[in-house]
């Protein structure tokens, strides 16, 4: 019952970040959109609770490393390339 209650949380803060990208300028918009995929990754961890899955831990490895060099892309053009 509370992994459905989890997934429901989840669920709308995601419908909030989208709404959030398509009123916002194009630096929010990139943060908002590290946090969708960081709202998809936990959105495949809860779900992986649920039902029972053999690569749980390699995908969510995968998606947190991948997830962190965009956050780094990210944060580089929102500094225009200064370190």
């Amino acid at each position: 019952m509370i992994l459905y209650v989890c997934l429901g949380v989840i669920a709308l803060c995601l419908l909030a970040n989208l709404v959030l990208i398509l009123r916002s300028d194009d630096a929010t918009r990139g943060v908002v959109a590290d946090m969708v995929f960081y709202l998809m990754l936990s959105c495949y961890a809860v779900w992986t609770l649920l039902w029972d899955t053999s690569i749980v831990y390699e995908v969510i490895l995968l998606g947190s490393l991948l997830g962190l060099l965009s956050t780094v892309s990210v944060a580089r053009i929102l500094s225009k390339g200064r370190r």
